[in-house]
């Protein structure tokens, strides 16, 4: 019975995990980054010609490449984002193990289940993007340096395959080398422990791997550097030393917020300050930490979400503060009644972290956080809270598949407009021009681009003086709202004074 029970934490990590990555997967519409990892060259466009011109890690496109075969024209969002999904999945599971051959059991625990209700990993698993496969091939890096340092059987092949790992997760996106600081202390470990082996011969077995590998990366970042366009260039600095026309500072802090509402933040900040008193222990993994948060924070202007490259070790950190907080009542309270305790705030923490990611990313009654949302006494949300351009994962659904078999039933007019961002308008709708025309306006609500482009002056107008057409709702929510645009209507807002 007592091993049964044991079994409890494991089960509910598996279905929290489960649960927030593929449940109600297919509802949202397509985001923009998600349009930009299909498989969609130009006309006579070569493969590696259009890899280039993504300028990033090719893995993610190669995987929509492969989902193309089975829809064509990606109508099926569940199943593009299915593979990321799954991925992201083994992911958690393969870091569970790499903490546990480390750490233990309850660490290891505590640490995947932090990592599985983490919103921004719930965020980024569930649309068709790079990340899922970033943190499984540096997760699985990690793992193989380790089991060659605890295995005999693993102790040249762990070489090797982790080399290897590495390679796929820097080939997949730069963010694999935030992994460094870890897999070199692995490394240097595995040296130290097979001393009995000539140097000669340790130096072979971690060069060969490491030369192909570098050519290979090489074979492919060396021209796609060399051929980035000066848009791409631009792109690269505004990431790194801001964008001069963008006063609001961009911040790590609201970014997790967002994607961990309420009380998130401050369960980390606590959990992590409680770990340094295991400073020796967790040492490897604050070097860790520290190499990618200093990059991102003291380096990059805007990294984004980007910020998933420090929170998987700081998720062991704080799996770490979980532990030392249960020691800590252990005492006070004596080993009867701390049981009890420790049993009820740490199932009672991780319930809560793991519904309030349902609620935000699986619900979808409201839209969090573009609606405001009630849990239990707070109200988070509401488009005040989406002026950031990182929103990534969270359910949204305008309708446009009925809103493209609208426009398109219209042969005499094929123009139109939207305050929408054109890379989602020009997929769902292939024609798109500016509000110069007589056409039609598609007026979303609490638009992906968030941008005030519906208080145009135009735009504005045509809200205040006429009735919409058409009306798509979502689950009683007017989510979209279609306007008739006629021939001589710009003089007519001109002569309104708009």
């Amino acid at each position: 019975m007592k091993d049964k029970l044991k079994l409890i934490p494991f089960l509910f990590l598996i279905f929290v995990t489960l649960w927030l990555r593929l449940v109600n997967l297919g509802y949202s519409d397509y985001q923009g980054d998600e349009i930009r990892a299909m498989w969609r060259p130009a006309p006579n466009q070569g493969m590696l010609e259009y890899l280039y011109a993504q300028s990033k890690g090719p893995t993610q496109f190669l995987v929509s490449y492969l989902i193309k075969w089975i829809d064509p024209n990606y109508a099926n969002q569940w199943l593009l984002r299915l593979p990321f999904s799954l991925v992201g999945i083994l992911a958690i599971l393969f870091f569970y193990y790499l903490v546990y051959i480390h750490s233990g059991k309850k660490i290891a625990i505590y640490a995947a289940l932090f990592l599985s209700t983490n919103g921004v990993f719930v965020g980024l698993m569930r649309i068709a993007q790079y990340q899922p496969y970033v943190i499984l091939f540096s997760i699985l890096t990690l793992l193989a340096f380790s089991l060659a340092i605890q295995q005999e059987r693993w102790k040249i092949t762990g070489i090797h395959l982790g080399i290897f790992f590495w390679a796929a997760a820097v080939f997949t996106h730069y963010d694999g080398v935030f992994i460094a600081p870890y897999a070199l202390y692995l490394i240097y470990i595995w040296y130290r422990q097979n001393a009995d082996l000539p140097r000669s011969a340790r130096l072979t077995i971690l060069a060969i791997p490491a030369a192909v590998s570098a050519l290979a990366l090489a074979a492919y970042y060396g021209p796609l550097w060399l051929s980035a366009s000066s848009g791409t260039t631009s792109y690269w600095m505004e990431r790194i030393i801001g964008d001069e026309e963008v006063t609001l500072l961009p911040s790590s802090i609201f970014t997790f917020k967002l994607y961990n509402p309420l009380l998130g933040l401050y369960i980390y900040w606590a959990l992590g300050i409680f770990s340094l008193i295991r400073f020796r222990r967790i040492f490897p993994i604050l070097l860790w930490f520290l190499f990618p948060w200093v990059f991102m924070e003291m380096v990059i202007y805007d990294p984004g979400t980007h910020i998933y490259t420090y929170l998987i070790p700081g998720t062991i950190l704080v799996a770490f503060g979980v532990q030392v907080v249960e020691e800590i009542l252990t005492k006070i309270m004596g080993a009867k009644w701390s049981r009890v305790a420790n049993i009820a705030w740490i199932a009672t923490m991780f319930m809560a972290l793991a519904a309030i990611s349902h609620l935000i990313f699986v619900d979808h009654t409201p839209e969090y956080p573009f609606e405001q949302r009630r849990i239990l006494f707070w109200t988070i949300g509401g488009p005040d809270e989406t002026y950031h351009q990182w929103v990534f994962g969270f359910p949204y659904y305008r309708r446009w598949e009925d809103i493209r078999e609208f426009i398109t039933s219209d042969e005499s007019n094929s123009f139109y407009a939207s305050n929408e961002k054109n890379s989602l308008t020009s997929f769902y709708i292939p024609y798109t021009v500016g509000l110069t025309k007589a056409g039609y306006y598609i007026y979303i609500q609490n638009p992906q681009s968030f941008r005030a482009r519906d208080l145009r002056a135009k735009v504005r107008y045509w809200r205040e003086h006429y009735a919409p057409i058409k009306v798509f709702e979502v689950e009683g929510r007017v989510v979209t709202e279609i306007y008739k645009m006629p021939p001589g209507s710009l003089k007519e807002i001109k002569a309104a004074g708009y």
